[in-house]
C-alpha cells in the first residue's frame, strides 16, 4: 500500500511540475477581421496570410480578400499580411486592441505587389564579431519569400526590387552563428534603407579558410 501511495505522489508531483514549466496559450472570445486589397489596383488579394501578435493566431483571405482571426484574449495585436512570392509583408499601422468577447473589423491592409513595382532596397555590411573584419560571401535575407544578396570581399550587400512594407532580416554564413537584425526594416516610397549591419558570433568549430 506504501507503495501504491509513493507512486501516486509521484505521478502527482511530475504532473505539478508539467503544469509549471509547460507555456499556456491563452485563447479568448475575441476576433479581428478585415479585408486585404492590392495597393496599385485595390483589388482583393485571396490566399493572404493575415496574424495577430507572436503565437501563431491567424487566418488566409477568402476569394474576396476578407479574413477572421478568432478565439483571440483581450489585449493589443500586432497584425501583419503578406502573400509569398507576390506582396511584401506590411503591418497595420497601429497595435488593434481586442477585449473579451469583441468582434474588431475594419483592419484592412493594402499590399504592395513584388516583382517590377518594387524599387525600395536593403544594404549594409557583415562584420566577424570578434575580429571585426568583413566577411564576404555571407547570405544576407529580406523576408519570407526568398530575397538575398551575397556579401561582396568587403562585407557588403545590397538587395534590391524590394517593395514598401516591413522586412525581417536575416544573415547566415558557415561557421557563424545566424542573426537576425533586431527591428524590422521599413521601406516608404520606394526608399533605400542603408547602414543594416550584421556582427556574425564565431561558431566554436568554425573552420578557418
Amino acid at each position: 500500500m506504501k507503495k501504491l501511495f509513493a507512486l501516486v505522489a509521484l505521478f502527482a508531483c511530475a504532473a505539478m511540475l508539467n503544469a509549471a514549466t509547460t507555456p499556456k496559450v491563452t485563447l479568448g472570445t475575441g476576433s479581428i477581421a478585415g479585408t486585404i486589397t492590392d495597393s496599385v489596383t485595390s483589388l482583393p488579394i485571396a490566399g493572404a496570410k493575415v496574424t495577430a501578435g507572436g503565437c501563431g493566431r491567424g487566418a488566409t483571405t477568402a476569394d474576396d480578400g476578407t479574413y477572421i482571426i478568432t478565439r483571440l484574449a483581450p489585449g493589443d495585436y500586432t497584425v501583419k499580411a503578406m502573400k509569398c512570392g507576390a506582396y511584401a509583408m506590411k503591418a497595420y499601422p497601429q497595435p488593434v486592441h481586442v477585449e473579451e468577447g469583441q468582434a474588431v473589423t475594419g483592419i484592412d491592409i493594402a499590399l504592395a505587389p513584388l516583382g517590377g513595382g518594387g524599387s525600395g532596397s536593403i544594404s549594409g555590411t557583415v562584420y566577424d564579431k570578434d575580429t571585426r573584419q568583413p566577411i564576404a560571401e555571407a547570405k544576407v535575407m529580406v523576408g519570407r519569400c526568398g530575397k538575398y544578396a551575397l556579401t561582396a570581399d568587403d562585407g557588403t550587400y545590397s538587395v534590391t526590387g524590394l517593395a514598401d512594407g516591413s522586412y525581417t532580416v536575416k544573415a547566415v554564413k558557415s561557421g557563424y552563428q545566424c542573426a537576425t537584425y533586431p527591428d524590422p526594416v521599413v521601406i516608404e516610397s520606394g526608399g533605400a534603407v542603408l547602414g543594416i549591419d550584421f556582427y556574425l558570433v564565431p561558431t566554436l568549430h568554425r573552420v578557418l579558410d
